[in-house]
């Protein structure tokens, strides 16, 4: 994979992960106060990863190609962490 294609890829996962925090955010009037507490905990801890890759990745795209590699890995990474969140903050609304 090319920095221009991990950089892609990179661009569409943290936008896809806001996309779907704003989604699920605006769903979270229809839950139980408890389920909302919850809600909001699982939230922050997926906007807390979202801002940590975002850091990375910025700190991280001008440094030499074998950071990139790096990237990559922290991103799989960060892509099955979203699944996962998004996941568990799906149940929240079965």
């Amino acid at each position: 994979m090319t920095k221009e294609e991990i950089k892609a890829k990179a661009g569409e996962a943290l936008a896809e992960a806001k996309s779907k925090i704003q989604e699920l955010d605006a769903k979270k009037d229809g839950l139980s106060a408890e389920l909302k507490e919850e809600f909001m905990e699982k939230v922050e801890v997926l906007k807390a990863k979202k801002d940590a890759l975002e850091a990375k990745i910025d700190a991280l795209q001008d440094d030499a190609d074998d950071s990139w590699e790096e990237i990559k890995d922290i991103l799989a990474d960060s892509l099955k962490s979203f699944k996962e969140g998004f996941t568990n903050l799906g149940r929240l609304f079965d």
